[in-house]
């Protein structure tokens, strides 16, 4: 019996995913993460299909290689540090044991580290190589098990490390193309509590699924004038195949007669959207370069999500009423409905000297969140990103990039959105206040 989840995360866990040394949080559009280096953080990201200044334009555009001259080493952390506050009511709702409204505040955020690394290796005058190891995207939430705000949410921790080998090569002094395949690992861990208005009865529900799948990426960039420089990249869709375990342990389980339930044979399907992306550069003069981006990402990819052999509880009708009753084969039809988002962003960089560059960005990123669907574990919003940071170089083969991203989260609202799991129906409503701070940590070695 087809059944919508209240764990509407875990369709994000079909998408997004953790390799559990590290944790990610959604920051930029959906559960998209923009920031793959440090030097672009202080930018927003502005013009980096087009800069082509060190090893990381491999992941923005690896046509951008042409221009690295000696072996790039680039590497560093990306710390991550959200906010996100609800404040409304939670209504549960188990069988014929309503709750009633519950006013809730909670807090969601977190503090995590994504780490990148990007190598580039020039071959000659017309063909160099790249290699880049990243996260693109993630999600984590994590609110208190003590409030009642857990009957809709409590932990959800998901993550996408993609590995991106490349070919670029110089097809003139001015135009030079880029490509490569990527291969992506995804895995997620989703937390929740069921339960019955007595806290005695609450239940666990923890499910972890795994993916592995394959996509491409492909850029241009065409070199103007001696000072302007425009780049386009793009990276495919990657459709990803779930498989994992479900398992519902505490005293709901078994129908109501505790214990634990568990599947080894959970399983969904997700399509991570495509983004094309548009970056420009222009040094005006020895002193300042102008950055410009724009982005489009086909978040229509992702409609809905059917989870399979989920392990909780279904309800059958008898003579006496509705009964529980144990599943491990629960299906889970999860309505997304996003819709494709522009992302676009300014910067400029200033050089006092041959060993600084001082950095700035200012952006905006839609969110591909309808209002309809809008939930709790990922309570997204358009958004406002100013950044600021710089680049030192001591020596010839050493820089360090420093950057820092505030992200101003729109206000939003969860409108009353009612999420089952089984027999449950929990409804969520109210404000959701959300920001984040973003910082960026890197190193570039050059093996001149």
């Amino acid at each position: 019996m087809a059944k919508q989840f209240k764990l509407q995360k875990l369709f994000l866990l079909m998408s997004t995913i953790s390799l559990g040394a590290f944790s990610t949080n959604a920051i930029s559009s959906g559960f998209m993460l923009w920031e793959q280096d440090a030097a672009s953080i202080a930018n927003y990201h502005a013009g980096v299909a087009a800069i082509a200044n060190d090893a990381s334009t491999n992941w923005y555009n690896a046509a951008g290689l042409t221009r690295i001259n000696n072996k790039e080493l680039v590497l560093g952390v990306d710390p991550i540090l959200t906010d996100f506050r609800f404040k409304g009511t939670v209504d549960n709702h188990l069988m014929l044991i309503p709750s009633g409204p519950q006013t809730v505040t909670a807090q969601g955020g977190t503090f995590n580290l994504v780490p990148f690394g990007h190598y580039a290796l020039p071959i000659n005058n017309r063909i160099a190589l790249g290699f880049s190891v990243d996260v693109p995207f993630g999600l984590k939430t994590d609110y208190e098990e003590n409030n009642f705000v857990r009957y809709s949410a409590t932990l959800t921790d998901l993550k996408v490390v993609d590995v991106s080998p490349s070919i670029a090569f110089a097809i003139t002094d001015k135009l030079s193309i880029g490509a490569g395949p990527d291969w992506q690992r995804l895995r997620a861990e989703l937390d929740e509590v069921i339960g019955a208005i007595i806290p005695e009865n609450d239940t666990d529900s923890t499910n972890v699924g795994y993916s592995s799948a394959w996509g491409y990426h492909a850029g241009i960039l065409y070199q103007l004038t001696p000072q302007a420089r425009v780049g386009v990249n793009y990276r495919s869709k990657i459709t990803h195949h779930v498989k994992g375990n479900s398992e519902f342990s505490g005293p709901i389980a078994n129908g109501f007669m505790d214990g634990t339930q568990r599947s080894g044979n959970f399983e969904s399907e997700a399509t991570l959207p495509p983004t094309t992306s548009l970056g420009l550069f222009y040094a005006p003069n020895p002193c300042w370069d102008l950055l410009a981006h724009v982005s489009y990402t086909q978040w229509t990819y992702f409609e809905e999500l059917d989870l399979e052999n989920v392990a909780g509880l279904t309800e059958v009708m008898t003579e006496f009423g509705p009964v529980p009753e144990p599943t491990n084969s629960l299906e889970v039809i999860i309505p997304e409905h996003y819709r494709n988002t522009w992302n676009v962003s300014l910067g400029a960089n200033y050089h006092p000297n041959e060993r600084w560059i001082i950095r700035t960005g200012i952006g905006y990123d839609e969110s591909p969140a309808k209002n309809k669907y809008r939930n709790l574990q990922l309570p997204d919003s358009d958004r406002i990103g100013v950044g600021l940071g710089g680049h030192y170089q001591p020596t010839k083969c050493v820089g360090f990039d420093i950057g820092w991203t505030h992200i101003f989260a729109m206000n939003t609202r969860i409108n009353n959105l009612t999420q089952e799991f089984g027999p449950e129906k929990v409804t969520t409503n109210g404000s959701v206040h959300s920001n984040a701070d973003v910082y960026g940590l890197g190193v570039k070695f050059d093996f001149a």
